[in-house]
């Protein structure tokens, strides 16, 4: 027996070992994946700095393939592209100015059309609002036949073809809502000698789909009228990219159909991981690519963060559009159908002139709302990315994001639309801790999805690094933050940083999430920071520690924990809809070890306007310093008081100021609350009487003069008229356990007189909250008011529950010792 007593101790002791040298294996794996990973970040900067893959212009080609392909051109045959003594250069110089009214080309323009019209494939990449449309617009008007466009929007068709009847120059669309009289003559005018059309567009569907249009095409080619193909919007070809079209993948049927035919792939969001997958997905591997500064100097960047208790910024926007940008077109870009539909009702009720766009939509209202928007008459389009991609209107002077978008690509893209004549315009987005997961249970299917959603999360949640520099970094181009020219917020404002170990918080998060899986549960991201707040079950939060940490931080810790990997989604699908959770993430492995620390950068308050002495760059203890500063300055308040204010959004309280100081570095918190009391007595009959009673009425000596030794603290924590610093009317002490003579002293009377005082004046309006524990009817009971919280001030952390009933004990011992 006891043989096999020490054989089992002999083993949970191996087991031990086994399980320690394991975790120990785990935290060696994470860091050596985070290495791995910064590694080839640096790796793929320097490539891309090489001369080798890039010429001095930023004109790149893709690597050798065994499939055919054009031959590749060298450094020297590129540089010739953009002289202008080629056969068409007249031509093409003349209606640049005559057709397009301009006077010269922006950089790379004149190089990709002299590729073109030379009959070479090309890829262009080049940001929003450089012009890249007229890289294939200029050669349809200088060539025989027509260019066949493939666009993946009608609102893109729309806005195209709406600028070019505007310069004359002829062009015609296929798409779903065309008529069958108009798809016929569209069709017959592809083989047409005398061109009626220059440029027909269509969607990717429809070349994929259509057997007819195939046919035409087909003898086109033949007559030698299939001038080029122009997919816009390339990136939609790749899996990789940000916004993955499955019908663009079968637009390799038309170098295979027709190989003479030469393509011009543009986009404005592309990685060169990217690039050469639609490459490969459009069947020309060696093509030429040219690629511009993603940079627009004239766009200002900025991010402004949500109120923790009301992500609903709707207000915010409405506010800012009326003060910053009264009479100026722009675009507020939403998540969903039905953001777009209440955004914009919002909107008109504030006076602003909006209306929804989105798929749903019927093509005739669209195409109104569209124009109406161009011209003017509608001064804010409220849209979903069903309107985005190639919009040409030059005088957008803001682009706000209600949501933060999918991907950094999508926003880059989305942004794109203000400032295209060159003049300031903003980039807003708005930045919630709910819109994350919201996100984040639309872009589970896609296996790029998460990943993009987190670099877009870190670009909203940096304090430190300027934002074209994240932009930079995730488009694989070099930038210095001096040619920003305090373009952004973080410039603009200064990186006004400091790093806080967050370590002991890591743990406390984790120590949660782990109590939920041991539970057999799983956590919401809402519950995780509600719980850490101490909300929730008595129970449960007797298990964890509560985090004195405003929600602010709270949610901003939570947030680092994810995108550093020590915690990670969890998704649950029902047939209505996908949950998010959370789980321990790789990393998690690594709090185990005390030697283990996790650092986050965080923007430091100046507490009541003053400097704090913290250098950037410090490392400081995240229980001393308040860790974002958010927009207004939200004041942040302990977790009751949070849920005073959600409580006072339902009409319940009225909203306090957002322009007081934050009372954690001044005055204790406190809410404000008026009630009137009523005593209930029974009198002989039996019969309840209730009838409001003034205490100072009674036949008691009151001596007002007498001078007050009440203690500072306690009448700081509850003034007369419910102002802090308010002056206090000079009252006996409070006798903590009063006999039968002090209660008859003049004391006690004055004391009685203050009390009564104190709730009349403070506690007219004391509501539900109280309401069940002080309604009972018996004689000399306080009775409450059933209306909203006013001016009631309780110290800091203490629930208005036990406040009121411990004032009303007091009230009540010696109100009928007085009646004895």
């Amino acid at each position: 027996m006891e043989n096999n007593c020490d054989k089992g101790d002999e083993m949970q002791a191996e087991l031990a070992s086994i399980e320690l040298e394991l975790e120990e294996v785990e935290q060696q794996i994470a860091s050596l994946l985070d290495r791995q990973s910064e590694l080839n970040a640096q790796r793929t900067r320097l490539l891309k700095s090489l001369p080798d893959p890039l010429s001095s212009d930023g004109t790149s080609q893709s690597p050798g393939s065994s499939q055919p392909s054009q031959p590749r051109l060298s450094k020297q045959e590129l540089q010739s592209y953009k002289n202008a003594d080629f056969p068409w250069s007249k031509e093409v110089q003349d209606k640049l100015g005559a057709m397009f009214k301009l006077s010269k080309f922006r950089p790379l323009q004149l190089q990709a059309i002299n590729l073109s019209m030379s009959g070479k494939d090309l890829f262009l990449v080049m940001p929003t609002g450089r012009g890249k449309s007229l890289c294939y617009q200029l050669p349809a008007v200088c060539s025989k036949g027509f260019t066949l466009v493939i666009t993946p929007l009608v609102s893109l068709m729309e806005d195209q073809l709406m600028y070019l009847e505007s310069v004359g120059v002829p062009s015609v669309c296929l798409n779903a809502s065309s008529t069958k009289e108009h798809a016929r003559s569209v069709l017959a005018g592809m083989i047409d000698k005398d061109s009626p059309f220059k440029l027909l567009y269509v969607t990717p569907e429809k070349v994929a789909k259509s057997k007819q249009l195939m046919a035409k095409l087909e003898k086109a080619y033949n007559l030698g009228l299939l001038a080029r193909f122009a997919v816009d919007e390339v990136h939609c070809c790749s899996q990789w990219g940000h916004d993955f079209r499955p019908d663009y993948k079968l637009l390799g049927i038309l170098k295979r159909q027709f190989p003479k035919v030469p393509l011009l792939g543009l986009t404005a969001t592309a990685t060169s991981s990217v690039v050469k997958d639609c490459q490969k997905m459009l069947c020309v591997p060696d093509t030429t690519t040219l690629t511009a500064p993603f940079n627009r100097p004239n766009l200002y960047y900025e991010v402004r963060y949500k109120d923790p208790l009301n992500e609903d910024s709707v207000s915010q926007i409405a506010s800012l559009i009326k003060s910053r940008y009264k009479d100026q077109s722009g675009i507020v870009y939403v998540l969903s159908q039905k953001d777009a539909e209440s955004v914009s009702t919002e909107l008109q009720k504030n006076g602003i002139s909006a209306q929804p766009y989105h798929a749903n939509l019927e093509p005739s209202y669209k195409s109104r709302v569209h124009k109406q928007w161009t011209n003017k008459k509608i001064q804010v389009v409220v849209a979903t990315v069903a309107f985005g991609m190639g919009i040409d209107k030059a005088d957008v002077r803001f682009v706000i994001h209600h949501t933060i978008s999918k991907s950094i690509e999508n926003y880059y893209q989305e942004s794109g639309r203000a400032g295209r004549d060159d003049k300031p315009a903003d980039c807003i987005v708005f930045y919630g801790y709910q819109d994350i997961f919201r996100i984040a249970t639309m872009v589970v299917m896609d296996h790029t999805g998460q990943q993009k959603m987190h670099n877009m999360v870190a670009y909203c949640q940096s304090v430190d690094k300027c934002r074209r520099s994240t932009i930079a970094v995730h488009f694989d181009e070099v930038w210095d933050d001096e040619d920003c020219n305090q373009m952004c917020d973080i410039c603009r404002q200064g990186n006004d940083y400091i790093t806080v170990d967050i370590t002991k918080h890591a743990r406390e998060v984790l120590q949660i999430v782990n109590l939920a899986g041991s539970l057999d549960e799983k956590v919401t991201p809402l519950k995780v920071s509600e719980t850490w707040l101490g909300k929730g079950p008595a129970k449960r939060r007797q298990m964890i520690r509560v985090t004195t940490l405003s929600r602010v931080e709270a949610e901003a810790v939570i947030v680092h924990l994810l995108l550093l990997g020590y915690l990670c989604e969890d998704y649950s699908f029902t047939p209505y809809t996908t949950y998010c959770y959370l789980k321990p993430g790789r990393k998690a492995v690594l709090l185990k070890s005390e030697s283990h620390s996790v650092t986050m950068k965080m923007k430091r308050a100046i507490p009541g306007g003053q400097d704090s002495p913290v250098e950037p760059g410090d490392v400081t203890s995240a229980d001393s310093v308040t860790l974002l500063d958010v927009n207004d300055r939200l004041d942040k308040t302990d977790k009751n008081h949070q849920n005073q204010a959600r409580k006072e959004r339902e009409g319940c309280t009225e909203i306090p100021s957002r322009d007081e100081p934050d009372l954690r570095e001044r005055e204790p918190a406190v809410v404000e609350v008026d009630v009137e009391i009523n005593f209930t007595e029974i009198d002989e009959a039996g019969k309840v009487r209730s009838e409001p009673k003034c205490v100072a009425s009674e036949p008691l000596k009151i001596t007002p003069k007498r001078k007050s030794t009440t203690p500072k603290r306690r009448r700081r924590q509850a003034p007369v008229g419910g102002r802090v610093g308010a002056s206090v009317p000079a009252t006996p002490p409070l006798i903590s356990s009063p006999s039968r003579v002090s209660i008859i002293s003049d004391t006690a009377a004055e004391e009685l007189y203050d009390l009564r005082s104190y709730y009349n004046c403070q506690l007219r309006r004391i509501n539900y909250i109280s309401h069940e524990h002080l309604q009972e009817a018996h004689p000399g009971v306080l009775t409450c008011m059933r209306e909203p919280f006013r001016n009631l001030r309780l110290p800091f952390g203490s629930t208005i529950t036990k406040s009121a009933r411990d004032l009303w004990t007091r009230v009540s011992i010696r109100r009928k010792l007085i009646q004895r």
